[in-house]
């Protein structure tokens, strides 16, 4: 391997370079898993060091997206269940998405390799099956491309220390002459995937005295993840680490007056157990101004 090639790898390995899972989901991957649908678009929040590098870069947690493709056994086309077979050998039922990945282009991965990670759905409005399975089409005849890995000088833009810079420079520069590894960790192939189905992330809205309000398409550009949960054409599908749903008619934690939570500051994500039965407390109660609702909690 000539020398050129070794840093070029080393750099590839460094920015994929994963940090432990955090003890504590801040989303539940069981009714996410339950929730999904094909067509679907998943928003991670990376704990990679390109995915820190983003994070600074846009102010957004959510640096990596990846397309919901489903089972190989609910693809209606063969020819795509053979091509998928030369890229990943799975079994029939095991849901995938394809993504973009730094240093190896468009791949496919089952959707369980997210499980440590916080996720977020953003599902197209109104999207029609025919067109869903279109752009599942176009996701799987691409896989395999835009993994060329000779443009050392792109790679060398995540070693710019933009937390130096003001936010509002960060991004506008970033996007500035993008080589294929800065398209590859942004969300430019789901942009490209969903325009080939002429389905804009963000459409360009033109008013004229004329014609009135039109919706135009954009080209793809350089989309960021943060872009997708933030576009009109998608709504948010949300799984939480709890439910508070479930704990409707139980005071559960005093959201309003002057209640306080015992514990210590740590991270948001925490696995409630309460120790003892809840029980109103009386405004006459000399505790009453500074009632302390007392949850057990232990390690998830």
């Amino acid at each position: 391997m000539s020398v050129f090639k070794r840093i070029l790898a080393f750099f590839v390995a460094w920015l994929n370079r994963q940090r432990d899972p955090k003890d504590h989901a801040l989303s539940d991957f069981d009714k996410t898993r339950y929730e999904v649908r094909p067509g679907d678009v998943i928003l991670v929040e990376g704990r990679s060091t390109v995915g820190r590098k983003l994070r600074t870069i846009t102010i957004s947690r959510w640096t990596h997206s990846a397309l919901y493709i489903g089972r190989p056994l609910d693809i209606e086309d063969a020819d795509l269940r053979n091509i998928l077979s030369n890229f990943i050998t799975v079994a029939n039922d095991t849901p995938l998405i394809i993504e973009t990945r730094i240093g190896a282009g468009v791949t496919v991965r089952p959707l369980l390799d997210l499980e440590h990670d916080h996720l977020r759905i953003c599902r197209p409005k109104g999207l029609a099956h025919k067109d869903v399975q279109q752009a599942i089409r176009y996701a799987v005849n691409h896989l395999g491309n835009y993994n060329e890995g000779t443009q050392l000088m792109d790679l060398t833009r995540f070693l710019f220390p933009w937390g130096l810079l003001p936010s509002s420079w960060r991004l506008p520069l970033f996007r500035r002459w993008p080589g294929r590894h800065t398209k590859n960790v942004s969300a430019s192939f789901i942009a490209e995937t969903f325009g080939f189905i002429q389905f804009p992330i963000y459409p360009l809205v033109k008013i004229s005295t004329e014609q009135g309000t039109q919706l135009l398409r954009r080209h793809p550009r350089l989309c960021m993840p943060f872009e997708i949960d933030m576009s009109p054409n998608f709504e948010v599908v949300k799984y939480p680490f709890l439910d508070f749903r479930q704990y409707e008619n139980e005071r559960l934690i005093p959201w309003k007056g002057s209640g306080l939570y015992s514990g210590v500051e740590q991270e948001p994500a925490l696995t409630f157990q309460r120790s003892a039965p809840l029980r109103p407390v009386s405004s006459e109660s000399p505790d009453a101004q500074s009632i302390v609702v007392n949850l057990g909690m232990k390690d998830g």
